[in-house]
């Protein structure tokens, strides 16, 4: 008389492993009958899309919804291995609450897949419900986005009858931070102490999440007064013009700079900064006379 046993084959290592360990002695009785178990079940990866910046993990959850006495599963995830590398793989809870199990993984990060194998020990009967079967731990190398393809998935019952099932892929998408400034102008680059210049600032966000993060302006001669700063929000692929004003009260040649604040894991942090120059002559009874142009002459040579 055949004990309950459940057979996978998703590599030859794991399955003579399985084999000499615990189902030696077990046999399927000849000319049994095998049928699909009717079933709703789906076994899908979870979140359906996962965002990570390159350098960082992340991790997903193989889940199992509707399923009806469950003894045993497989599958295979493949991924884009330029992109990321799978850590490990650890079984979840689901399976366990029906008692021991048996667990095995074999990961390949240079094709980039892993099989993956679980099934319950002994004559006990399945599991239904829903629940996690296991934990895929990645690390992210590049970026960009791929699918991470779950396939060649099995469901078995205590019967040793396959359960019918469908199973949904999830999506990798690399997280991309970067802001930049785009331009800073001014509406005269040559002036008057006690003059009135507008600065013109674009600022764009380069990146794939919606940032908040300051934009601010000073001046440098030999200090750095703070002109202004002002805190917005966009969206990714969204630029803003931003305007600020200034009075200068000392003659000499600045250097204007607008600069965001800093970004976590900005990807460019180079372009987070920009600069122009605007010459501050010296007014005097003739006005904008020969005496400043006289100046700014002196200034730009």
């Amino acid at each position: 008389m055949s004990k309950r046993f459940v057979s996978f084959t998703f590599s030859l290592v794991f399955l003579l492993s399985a084999v000499f360990l615990y189902k030696a002695m077990m046999v399927v009785e000849p000319n049994s009958a095998t049928f699909p178990t009717a079933s709703t079940a789906t076994i899908s990866v979870n979140p359906p899309t996962s965002t990570a910046a390159v350098g960082q993990t992340f991790m997903i959850d193989i889940n199992i919804s509707d399923v009806v006495d469950l003894y045993g599963w497989e599958f295979k995830l493949r991924w884009n291995s330029t992109l990321l590398d799978a850590l490990n793989v650890t079984e979840g809870t689901f399976l366990k609450m029906g008692g021991d199990t048996f667990f095995a993984s074999k990961i390949n990060n240079t094709a980039g897949y892993m099989l993956v194998d679980c099934t319950l020990l002994g004559d006990v009967p399945g599991v239904s419900g829903n629940g996690i079967l296991a934990t895929v731990k990645f690390y992210v190398e590049a970026r960009g986005e791929c699918v991470l393809d779950l396939y060649d998935t099995a469901l078995v019952s205590s019967a040793e009858q396959p359960i019918t099932h469908t199973a949904i892929d999830g999506n990798f998408v690399a997280i991309v931070r970067d802001v930049a400034i785009i331009s800073v102008t001014t509406s005269k680059t040559v002036i008057v102490v006690g003059e009135i210049v507008n600065i013109t600032v674009v600022a764009k966000n380069e990146g794939t999440e919606t940032e908040t993060f300051d934009v601010s302006v000073n001046y440098t001669l030999l200090v750095d007064p703070l002109i202004g700063t002002q805190t917005i929000t966009l969206e990714p692929g969204e630029s803003i013009t931003l305007n600020f004003t200034w009075t200068p009260t000392t003659a000499g040649r600045y250097e204007i700079k607008a600069y965001t604040s800093e970004i976590p894991d900005d990807i460019n942090p180079d372009d987070n900064v920009m600069n122009t120059y605007i010459y501050v002559g010296l007014g005097g009874s003739s006005g904008r006379g020969g005496g400043d142009r006289r100046f700014h002459m002196n200034l730009l040579t």
